[in-house]
């Protein structure tokens, strides 16, 4: 990643990509349908402003709305460059290790940009905090064996994003089994009783996840996005304010849990982190121009298919739009609900010698697997 070829590859990868994304959109909202030509623009480099049109068209407004974050997806089908890291034997044989498996799927390769302000590749703002989330919540594989690299393409520094994560959140099982996700919605019917008006004390965790040996774990903002620091500017007081006040909601969304904040990560360093850890990141500040990642996921080989929540009895499936669809629709109209995730799009990288091959059995069997060993 230290390279400049990786860069002029990603680059190029980068534009591919968005032109792959406008494409898909536009046929999406049904522009390919007219006599207007969208798709000939995206060809000829004009793509941001023939999708903002498009959007304008079909009387869609989600384009008018700011993202925390600039996405861009499989990128390895894009640059050979790409494609030899993230299916590799090296970075290969460390998935199979993380995961603890013997058999390893590349899920998807991403490229993240928070961009400040406007620029020639932007329509509009993305840069917002990252809340915090998790991204099996959006991968429509039953299965717990996901994770995924993060790995930045300069070096970053606390003056930029910050990443957060949440130590310990994936293994909270009891966080899901007594509180679910939040609250449960109250009747508007029925009469409150006096004693819930008056508050109530929190109640403690059930347990701690304890930080390991020797590692730093913080739950407060690093000093310089602490409210009350002079500041020689008057916009940059309201920006670190404003990431100050980042900073507390991700605290308030992850209150069972240490905090690792990641200040300083160099190019050709990543971070890897499962699929149901909770994280997030700041805000990008205006001073430190965009930044930009690359992030490679992994899966199980032997996951399978989510079945429909009338099927599992359980939450309905979310990823809001065809927007977060791009990332798996490649491959998901081509696979039953519950059989094995065996398609193309969703290469075998190990072990080696599989490479070219995949596994011809599915489940077809009602309930033939119970459970899942969970990592």
């Amino acid at each position: 990643l230290r390279e400049e070829s990786f860069r002029v590859a990603h680059n190029y990868a980068r534009d591919e990509a968005s032109k792959a994304y406008e494409r898909y959109s536009i046929e999406k909202l049904g522009c390919n349908e007219t006599d207007m030509d969208y798709l000939t623009r995206v060809e000829n480099g004009d793509g941001a402003l023939a999708l903002k049109d498009c959007f304008e068209y079909a009387k869609d407004n989600r384009h008018e709305q700011s993202k925390p974050f600039y996405q861009l997806v499989d990128l390895h089908e894009h640059s050979k460059a790409i494609a030899e890291i993230a299916m590799g034997e090296h970075i290969a044989s460390i998935a199979a290790d993380l995961l603890q498996v013997d058999r390893v799927r590349l899920f998807q390769t991403r490229t993240f940009r928070k961009v400040p302000q406007k620029d020639k590749t932007m329509e509009q703002i993305f840069n917002h905090a990252t809340y915090m989330h998790t991204d099996l919540k959006m991968v429509p594989i039953d299965t717990n064996q996901f994770f995924t690299f993060w790995c930045p393409l300069r070096n970053v520094t606390a003056e930029d994003s910050v990443l957060t994560y949440a130590r310990g959140s994936h293994r909270d099982i009891s966080h899901f089994m007594w509180y679910g996700d939040g609250p449960e919605e109250e009747d508007d019917d029925e009469e409150e009783a006096p004693e819930d008006r008056c508050p109530k004390e929190p109640k403690p965790p059930m347990f701690v996840f304890y930080p390991l040996q020797g590692e730093k774990v913080t739950r407060v903002p690093p000093l310089q996005f602490r409210k009350g620091k002079k500041i020689s500017s008057r916009r940059e007081n309201k920006e670190l304010n404003k990431i100050s006040d980042e900073y507390d909601m991700i605290n308030l969304q992850s209150n069972r849990h240490k905090i690792d904040i990641y200040q300083t990560i160099n190019v050709g360093d990543c971070i890897a982190h499962h699929g149901w850890l909770e994280h997030g990141a700041t805000s990008q500040r205006s001073s430190s121009g965009p930044r930009e990642a690359i992030a490679l996921s992994y899966v199980g080989a032997d996951g399978y298919k989510l079945l429909s929540s009338e099927d599992r009895n359980g939450e309905e499936f979310l990823y809001g739009d065809f927007r977060d669809e791009i990332m798996f629709w490649q491959w998901y109209y081509d696979i039953k609900d519950g059989e094995l995730i065996d398609h193309p799009k969703l290469p075998l990288i190990w072990p080696p010698q599989s490479k070219g091959t995949e596994a011809k059995s599915n489940r077809t069997e009602e309930c033939d697997v119970v459970g899942h060993e969970t990592n």
